[in-house]
């Protein structure tokens, strides 16, 4: 410090903790977990490395990478409390928590050609794979088709196993 001219030194003693500047941006009405699927998740408290960083709820894992996972399928509430404490010297503090709804997952729908209705022809339809996806959903989910269903009048619906049709279900139609 330079008062009138002088320069005074004042020793300074201390442990200080530097980060690069931080935000946490979080979209309020949208914090849900989804029952039947890992939920990642990005945990992190700015100014404590991630071996120090602990979550509390058991539905909740670290990766060796440092990446985080919610399995909430078994969890029987319709709301998780997500709970984070960081090791302080010896101890470990609560840095806090927050809530996220759990919901279930939303039907799945079957398509052709990326179809689900209208009219195609009975030779497109029987070199066709079936596809599904979620309708309306954000989450990166790739479906597999593990069986369907068709139903072609006047026949009794005809159950096919993979995502091609049956000898069966390509006869009848």
């Amino acid at each position: 410090l330079v008062q009138n001219g002088e320069e005074k030194i004042y020793p300074v003693e201390g442990t200080f903790n530097v980060a690069p500047p931080n935000v946490v941006i979080a979209a309020s009405k949208m914090n849900v977990l989804y029952r039947g699927v890992d939920n990642p998740l990005e945990i992190s408290v700015p100014g404590y490395e991630p071996e120090n960083i602990k979550v509390a709820n058991k539905e909740i894992k670290k990766d060796r990478k440092g990446n985080y996972t919610a399995d909430v399928t078994r969890y029987r509430g319709g709301e998780i409390d997500v709970k984070v404490s960081v090791k302080d010297g010896e101890s470990w503090k609560s840095m806090g928590s927050k809530k996220y709804r759990i919901k279930n997952l939303p039907d799945a729908a079957g398509s052709i050609f990326g179809k689900t209705d209208g009219l195609m022809s009975a030779n497109l339809i029987k070199k066709a794979k079936v596809e599904a996806k979620f309708n309306n959903f954000d989450f990166e989910l790739p479906l597999k088709v593990t069986s369907f269903q068709i139903i072609v009048p006047p026949f009794a619906p005809i159950d096919c196993k993979g995502n091609t049709l049956s000898s069966g279900a390509r006869a009848a139609l």
